[in-house]
């Protein structure tokens, strides 16, 4: 009976696995596993690929978001902080005034809406209906045809009727038969005191002008540099009024005269009612009153109100009897001024 074999012996389980390397030459052990047998056992490689990549453009979307954002969030540097205003009408109130010692502070700057200021006086579409059809009355213009900007209805309303009527040039006489309306001053319906879309009082009444200013001295010098004449009516009751003819020289001031008022009817005026800026620019100028003045009118030359009429007509091709109100920008540089049309409406 043959002896039994040791396990140890077994030829099978002591024989190792061969196998020809790259060469042809036989190698014991496993044969070498290939790459993606070897390092994607568990699909790492793909795995790791896709997470690089999204990580990526993770972080890169990161950086753009952030970029846009400090984008969107940066300061206009382009020009330097300058306060916007209006003439012309009302401007709001609170759009940056006198600091806590009495001296200017340019760097308060706010956006002026002077259609929204005159709601400050004229609260409802009645009373600035009410305001208008008193302006129309007075100029002889019963149908509405002459428009008046809110501003301007504003500014008017807060005046003494006496003196109102005085700057509207009441007085004038309607045409008789087929003759055009007769001025104050008995020029046609196109000239100064007549009712025509360019005659001086028409355009006066839908134009609105806006300063960019830093302060009552700057306001100043920008009313000077385009020829102002100022007129300051004096309270409690706004009957007197004080009319400085030339800003150079701001003391010499006089109490304006009927012959004075009917003079400055014939020019393009404008009214600045906000407390703030009416005080800083009337002690700029040197007058006393007993009282908080509620306004100061400016009027301009003839060669401005030239200027304006034309860059109203081109802004958009339109007759003057189609526009409604016409806003007008101004700006300062080197002494001289520059107008732009900042708005336009036109008829309805």
């Amino acid at each position: 009976m043959p002896a039994p074999t040791s396990p140890k012996s077994d030829p099978d389980l002591d024989a190792p696995d061969l196998h020809e390397d790259g060469d042809g030459v036989a190698v014991a052990g496993p044969p070498d596993a290939e790459f993606w047998e070897r390092y994607n056992q568990r699909m790492e490689f793909p795995l790791a690929t896709v997470a690089t990549v999204f990580l990526h453009v993770i972080v890169f979307a990161a950086l753009i978001y952030i970029l846009v954002g400090l984008m969107e969030s940066g300061e206009d540097r382009s020009t330097p902080p300058l306060q916007l205003m209006q003439v012309g009408g009302i401007d709001d109130a609170g759009e940056g005034s006198a600091g806590s010692g009495g001296t200017e502070n340019p760097d308060i700057v706010r956006d002026v809406d002077p259609f929204k200021a005159a709601q400050s006086v004229l609260p409802t579409m009645e009373a600035l209906k009410d305001a208008k059809e008193n302006i129309q009355k007075i100029i002889l213009d019963e149908n509405g045809n002459m428009p008046v900007a809110a501003p301007n209805a504003a500014s008017y309303s807060l005046l003494d009727e006496t003196v109102r009527k005085k700057l509207l040039g009441a007085g004038a006489q309607k045409g008789e038969g087929n003759q055009p309306g007769k001025g104050f001053e008995g020029t046609p319906g196109s000239g100064p005191g007549g009712n025509g879309a360019d005659s001086t009082r028409a355009r006066g009444l839908r134009w609105v002008l806006r300063f960019r200013v830093a302060g009552g001295n700057d306001y100043i010098n920008q009313l000077r540099a385009m020829g102002a004449e100022i007129l300051v009516p004096l309270p409690p009751d706004d009957k007197k009024c004080i009319l400085i003819r030339d800003l150079k020289d701001p003391s010499a001031q006089s109490v304006a005269s009927d012959a004075d008022l009917k003079r400055l009817a014939g020019k393009i005026q404008f009214a600045d009612t906000r407390r703030d800026q009416v005080r800083d620019v009337l002690n700029v100028l040197g007058v006393n009153t007993p009282g908080q003045p509620k306004a100061f009118w400016a009027f301009f030359p003839k060669e401005l109100e030239e200027e304006l009429a034309r860059k109203e007509t081109s802004y958009r091709n339109r007759r003057a009897e189609d526009i409604e109100e016409t806003v007008f920008k101004v700006t300062i540089r080197g002494g001289s001024y520059e107008l732009v049309v900042d708005d336009q409406v036109i008829k309805h």
